[in-house]
């Protein structure tokens, strides 16, 4: 079985790598002999931009991903979704059936009832990794865009998750630099609370340099790996670092006994020293 998660890592490679769109391909390095070859129009057109990088299209994309983690898929969103998932359904904005939130390496597909045209898939905190169209090659779009119409749990996918389980990789999904959402936003509002400050714009949604700053020398004080990606480890030193898990020391002069102890009723767990 193939873990959701590896699943996912490999389509983030491929929107990393920034890989081009060739209609039937999975994961061939294209080339200037391959272009010359074309008869597909949209590869006649446009496919000489993706010369010289690895190019699928957008089943071949889930093809070429499946046999890298040593797993099967079949080469075609149709088939895919009638003969490759062990669930599926009509997507509502963005939730299964409209009410039940997907977890992370769900297929997701355009179309109607009869025809599944398109797929890419679902890797976390509202976003989709697709291979788009020969102008556009893999890309990042939303899940709660309009053209999503349709999901699928895919045979040979090891989900292996509870709702509970599922409900934190939404909360706390994979992020890094380029990302954006409602994540990145807490993200930010813990790094700002902790003291690591991500740029004029503060709290903004949006991965940028100040937010990778900001990251990295958290990282850096907690003895994490700086890489300035936002895992596990990351996600839990920021859990674990709350303001109320921080310790102050107050020296308050020329109060008297009584005064001391009317300040210290607000603060019923303080530690108190009396100096001579």
């Amino acid at each position: 079985m193939i873990k959701s998660e590896d699943l996912v890592a490999k389509f983030r490679y491929a929107l990393d790598n920034h890989w081009g769109y060739i209609w039937g391909t999975a994961g061939k390095l294209w080339t200037a002999k391959d272009q010359a070859a074309a008869t597909n129009e949209q590869t006649v057109l446009y496919g000489r931009r993706w010369i010289n990088n690895f190019v699928a299209d957008c089943s071949g994309l889930f093809s070429w991903a499946f046999k890298q983690l040593g797993g099967y898929m079949y080469h075609g969103s149709n088939t895919m979704y009638d003969k490759y998932c062990t669930c599926n359904g009509p997507l509502r904005n963005g939730k299964k059936g409209g009410t039940e939130a997907l977890l992370p390496g769900t297929a997701v597909f355009t179309g109607d009832d009869s025809n599944k045209g398109h797929v890419g898939l679902y890797v976390g905190s509202n976003d989709v990794i697709e291979a788009a169209g020969t102008q556009q090659g893999v890309i990042r779009s939303k899940l709660t865009d309009s053209k999503w119409k349709y999901w699928g749990e895919l045979k040979g996918v090891d989900y292996g998750l509870d709702d509970e389980t599922a409900e934190d990789i939404e909360a706390h999904p994979l992020l890094k630099k380029g990302d954006s959402g409602v994540a990145v936003s807490a993200l930010q509002s813990m790094l700002i609370e902790r003291g690591f400050p991500c740029g004029s714009t503060g709290v903004d949604g949006k991965f940028g340099n100040a937010t990778l700053n900001a990251v990295k020398q958290f990282q850096q004080y907690s003895g994490l790996k700086v890489d300035g990606i936002v895992g596990p480890k990351t996600w839990a030193a920021l859990e674990m670092q709350t303001s109320a898990g921080k310790t102050y020391t107050v020296t308050i002069s020329g109060v008297n006994k009584e005064q001391a102890t009317a300040l210290l009723r607000q603060f019923p767990e303080a530690d108190v020293k009396e100096n001579a």
